[in-house]
C-alpha cells in the first residue's frame, strides 16, 4: 500500500512539473516583473490562442499611394515570417472555439509559481463601464494569459491583458515574444492590437 501511496505522490509531483515547465515563459515573465508582496489576480479563463496569432501577424491595409496592401502592427520583420507564422498557426489555431475568452480550461495554482493567487472569473470582474459598485479591500496586480505557443523552434509567444484593481479595466491586448536566454524566458519584442475586450 505504500508503494503505492509513494507512487501516486510522484506522479502528481511529475504532473505538476510538467504543467509549470509549459508555462515557463509566464512563470518567468511574472517573476521578471518584481512583484515582491503584491497580491496578484489572475482572471481565471485563458485568452484564446488565436488572439496571439492574429496580433503576431498584425494588419494589412490597402495603400493608395503604392497601389499595394502593406503590413501594420503586429511583430517587426525578420522576426515574423510569413513562412513561419503560418506554421505556428496550423499548429496552434483553435478552429472550433472563436471566443475571446476560453471557457472549461482555466489557469490554476498549478499553473504558476507563485503562490497566494487570487483567481477571478472574467465575468465577475468588474467593468467600470457598467458602473458596478465593486470594492477590493487590497490592492492587486491582475493578468489575464493564453498559453505559451511556440514560434520557429525558439521563441515563446503569449497573450497578456494586464490592469491593477484600482483601474480595473482589462485594457489593450498585447503580446509578448520571448527567447531563452541563460535559462530563463526573456521579452525581446511586443505588440499591441490597441482593441478593448
Amino acid at each position: 500500500m505504500k508503494k503505492i501511496k509513494y507512487l501516486f505522490l510522484i506522479i502528481l509531483y511529475c504532473s505538476c512539473s510538467v504543467t509549470k515547465n509549459n508555462n515557463a515563459p509566464i512563470n518567468d515573465y511574472l517573476e521578471s516583473q518584481k512583484l515582491g508582496d503584491q497580491k496578484v489576480m489572475i482572471i481565471q479563463e485563458k485568452i484564446n490562442n488565436n488572439t496571439t496569432i492574429d496580433i503576431f501577424k498584425g494588419k494589412f491595409y490597402f495603400e493608395p499611394l503604392s497601389n499595394k496592401y502593406e503590413r501594420d502592427e503586429g511583430i517587426q520583420e525578420p522576426l515574423y515570417d510569413k513562412a513561419k507564422w503560418g506554421k505556428m498557426k496550423s499548429k496552434y489555431e483553435s478552429k472550433y472555439i472563436t471566443d475571446f475568452w476560453i471557457r472549461n480550461n482555466n489557469w490554476t495554482s498549478k499553473d504558476f509559481k507563485l503562490q497566494n493567487i487570487l483567481f477571478f472569473e472574467r465575468a465577475k470582474f468588474p467593468n467600470p463601464g457598467k458602473y458596478e459598485k465593486f470594492g477590493f479591500e487590497d490592492y492587486y496586480t491582475v493578468f489575464s494569459f493564453s498559453d505559451p505557443i511556440y514560434y520557429d523552434k525558439k521563441y515563446a509567444v503569449f497573450t497578456l491583458q494586464k490592469t491593477n484593481t484600482n483601474d480595473m479595466v482589462l485594457g489593450n491586448t498585447s503580446i509578448l515574444v520571448l527567447e531563452k536566454k541563460n535559462g530563463k524566458w526573456v521579452v525581446i519584442e511586443g505588440a499591441v492590437n490597441g482593441i478593448y475586450n
